[in-house]
């Protein structure tokens, strides 16, 4: 393809896993809601420990090869689907025996924890199947096909969760409806994918693929780790409600990240792969996501920060009484990272997967001996502060400079930039509310609506031009 199709297919591919993140989590968002005020703090706790042994065991599962294949021609699908039913069939086999032991790591008695955990362990298997026919639609930017599938899990998902809280099942309404969607969810995306997906084998080539995509299989592992790092440390020392408490505020501080970032990565790493040989178009592919999701992010952080009580009222009601002090400290650790969010889908295009993974490795080490030395002092407000110490993110920024150090210089800036435009506006409105906690948060949005009016001022035409086509769709000129 020309840089120019490229271009075309990554907008529209965006745009399909942009609105697929929007559904999904406007929809999730939206039934949460309903099920903040209907199951219990402690049974949130329960939950967000569970989701992120599961998910810290879905890294393990996929060895990378999801990730690996996009970059391999012609893409062996059987091969990744042999892994998945295999391997992935074991991991679920000793998940399910390994319950008991696994449940060593929710300190808080619950008899609800190895039950959980062997119901989640068919989540483990139904979302490796649909990882074959999902990476074969991202691979070929065409995630339009995915998007109706992702639709139908997230409605599965709100009326099972939404019908059994109702009647009081607590985080089996939570469960039950995570394996559902899941299930349905794979079964959908291959009638869409079949038989038009390749299931090309590559006979003998497994254990080689699963060899190259190692460094991506840790780069993941260490992402999922560190993003999960906060319930499972909580959960070895605090109540199922601290969990649920720190768990709420976490989720509601990444909420823009866990709409975008996955939405953006998706699609970009498919287009940075095709624009390899073109150093500049790469990096500016790379410039604009991280502008796009920064804008976005930077405004939110503060918005929260200065609406921390009125936020966590509407989204969960009156049982969060302690969320507030947690969001309040949370709210702007997306922003201690800027550059590293999506930079690892750049090095990864570039082969230089060491960076990722060294800088992945220390800062899940900071973060890790930070939250279990602060939780100690500080308490579990401690845990939110060691969200802080994003060490890894200097190596990483390092990393990306040497892809094309002039380009590098102006994204500095240009963040610079977007860090500085929110903080008159919003000072401007927390001045003018005084304690008026509903003036603030009306005055808020009007901050955060010119925020975003003169970011679009600011970068619009840049991204008009890249997504053109055009030759020239650079603000950099160094190709590095």
């Amino acid at each position: 393809m020309t840089p120019k199709d490229t271009a075309a297919r990554f907008f529209r591919s965006a745009g399909a896993a942009t609105f697929s993140q929007l559904w999904r989590v406007g929809v999730t968002f939206a039934i949460r809601l309903l099920l903040r005020r209907l199951v219990e703090p402690a049974d949130w706790g329960l939950w967000d420990w569970a989701l992120s042994v599961f998910l810290v065991l879905g890294a393990v599962r996929d060895l990378g090869l999801v990730y690996h294949v996009v970059r391999v021609k012609p893409r062996p699908y059987g091969n990744l689907l042999a892994l998945e039913l295999g391997w992935g069939g074991l991991l679920v086999v000793a998940t399910f025996a390994g319950a008991p032991l696994l449940s060593l790591g929710y300190a808080n008695p619950n008899p609800n924890v190895v039950p959980v955990i062997q119901a989640l362990s068919l989540f483990l298997l139904f979302d490796g199947l649909a990882s074959v026919p999902r990476v074969y639609f991202e691979g070929e930017l065409a995630i339009g096909r995915a998007v109706v599938p992702e639709l139908v899990r997230n409605l599965v998902f709100a009326a099972t969760s939404v019908a059994l809280a109702y009647f009081g099942h607590g985080v089996w309404s939570l469960v039950v409806a995570h394996v559902a969607a899941a299930g349905v969810y794979a079964a959908h995306l291959w009638l869409r994918a079949y038989p038009r997906i390749p299931l090309r084998w590559e006979r003998g080539k497994t254990m080689s693929l699963l060899r190259a995509s190692i460094p991506l299989a840790l780069i993941w592992f260490l992402i999922i780790l560190t993003r999960q790092a906060g319930p499972l440390i909580l959960a070895t020392k605090y109540p199922g409600a601290v969990v649920g408490t720190y768990g709420f505020a976490f989720e509601t501080t990444f909420l823009v990240s866990t709409i975008l970032v996955p939405a953006v990565a998706r699609a970009l790493y498919p287009a940075l792969v095709a624009f390899a040989a073109k150093p500049r178009q790469s990096f500016e592919a790379y410039r604009l996501a991280t502008l796009f999701v920064l804008t976005l992010e930077v405004p939110a952080a503060v918005f929260l920060f200065a609406n921390a009580e009125v936020a966590i009222r509407i989204l969960g009601g009156e049982a969060w009484v302690d969320a507030p002090r947690f969001l309040r400290i949370l709210c702007f650790a997306p922003l201690i990272d800027p550059l590293t969010r999506l930079g690892g889908e750049l090095l990864k295009t570039y082969h230089r997967d060491w960076i990722w993974i060294l800088s992945s490795t220390i800062t899940l080490f900071s973060l890790c001996t930070g939250g279990i030395l602060l939780t100690r002092t500080m308490g579990a407000e401690g845990m939110a502060w060691a969200n802080y110490l994003a060490f890894g993110g200097i190596l990483m920024a390092y990393g990306i400079y040497k892809v094309s150090p002039e380009s590098f210089r102006v994204l500095v800036k240009e963040v610079a930039l977007v860090y500085l435009v929110p903080v008159p506006v919003f000072l401007a409105a927390y001045l003018a509310a005084g304690d008026d906690l509903w003036l603030r948060f009306a005055l808020s949005i009007a901050a955060l609506a010119v925020s975003l009016a003169v970011y679009a001022k600011r970068f619009g035409a840049s991204f008009v031009t890249f997504f053109r086509g055009a030759e020239g769709a650079t603000a950099a000129t160094g190709d590095g």
